[in-house]
């Protein structure tokens, strides 16, 4: 669960945390949820960044979930960790967990050259998108942490929805 007394874990830990601030959890919902519903950028690409991220950040909390209709392979997460030079990752995969790494700390360190190489398969609309998921994911791992929020596995039919569980 979470360090805070007042949480409470249904139906998940995280939400029961956010739930604390309904008008929050409500905003954070329609956003996050947008970022997968509309499906503008791959879910594919937002999955192996989410994970990515939870993964520099050593959030198990978030590590822990996994979409299973995103379309991100065993061998994928397994290789996340060493997706420079791990042999199945795609152009645009790696273009993306470029920005990603840098997103967790080194953000000043993103450069033109990083951003062309995503935007060699992204329009504006999606590098737009993929630029706010990348933020929202960070913070995201850091919010989980700061408060305490306990892992708990999942396995959800589909990415996050502005319907669904935030988990």
């Amino acid at each position: 669960m979470s360090w805070l007394r007042s949480a409470t874990e249904v139906p998940t830990p995280f939400e029961g945390v956010l739930g604390l601030r309904p008008e929050l959890l409500g905003l954070y919902r329609d956003l996050y949820g947008k970022l997968w519903d509309d499906t503008l950028v791959p879910p594919a690409l937002l999955e192996l960044c989410r994970l990515r991220i939870a993964s520099l950040h050593d959030c198990e909390a978030e590590r822990v979930i996994r979409h299973a209709t995103a379309g991100v392979t065993e061998a994928q997460i397994a290789a996340l960790d060493a997706w420079r030079t791990a042999d199945c990752f795609t152009s645009v995969e790696r273009a993306t967990l470029t920005i990603a790494d840098k997103m967790c700390g080194q953000v000043h360190e993103v450069s033109d050259e990083d951003v062309a190489a995503a935007r060699q398969h992204l329009s504006d609309a999606q590098a737009v998108t993929l630029m706010l998921a990348l933020g929202l994911f960070d913070a995201q791992c850091r919010v989980r942490l700061a408060l305490g929020v306990a892992p708990q596995p999942v396995t959800v039919d589909a990415p996050a929805s502005a319907r669904g569980v935030i988990y």
